[in-house]
């Protein structure tokens, strides 16, 4: 009977949070304004400083760009006050340019540049899919001390599994993404 439970407590607080961050991480800094973005970017995080995968190209853009043909660099220009121009950048050329807005396209708030938060519902309608709940995820750009790019990007949900289990969690990955001049010269 003590083994039921047992099963039953841990089956009742079933819940799980993990962060990923790279080594001599230093936080975001807080800049003045968005001219602070200006310059070019390699367009993934170099996982062996032990940041997770995230690529500007797949935030900014999202499924435009494949494995196959994804760009090498980001470049960020300030347009106005509030607006930044974004351009993919490979071998030169540009691939893929967009403006976007403060207040319309991203929050610009602390120093750091928040996406719009997305919500997903699950209702295990998919064949394989035993969660039944809700989900956040949420986006935030800046820099670090060394005036580098670092992305946060978090998820957290809660519900059931399998109809009776609770679940919940939270995760957190941080990238740092390198300025890198030298891909964008001739843009």
């Amino acid at each position: 009977m003590n083994r039921v439970f047992i099963f039953l407590a841990i089956a009742i607080f079933t819940g799980c949070a993990s962060t990923t961050v790279p080594r001599n991480d230093s936080g975001f800094v807080e800049v003045a304004n968005l001219k602070a973005f200006e310059g070019c970017y390699k367009n993934c995080s170099n996982t062996s400083d032990g940041s997770a995968l995230a690529c500007l190209s797949d935030i900014v853009w999202p499924k435009v760009f494949g494995i196959e043909n994804k760009p090498e660099a980001v470049f960020i220009k300030q347009e106005d006050n509030n607006r930044l121009i974004v351009s993919a950048i490979s071998n030169g050329m540009i691939l893929k340019k967009s403006a976007f807005e403060a207040g319309r396209d991203f929050e610009f708030e602390n120093g750091r540049i928040e996406l719009d938060r997305e919500y997903i519902a699950s209702g295990a309608r998919e064949t394989g899919n035993v969660f039944i709940g809700v989900g956040t995820g949420k986006t935030v750009l800046g820099l670090d001390a060394h005036g580098e790019g670092r992305v946060s990007q978090s998820v957290s949900f809660a519900g059931t599994g399998f109809l009776i289990i609770p679940i919940a969690g939270a995760a957190t990955d941080v990238s740092k993404i390198e300025r890198s001049e030298g891909l964008c010269n001739s843009s």
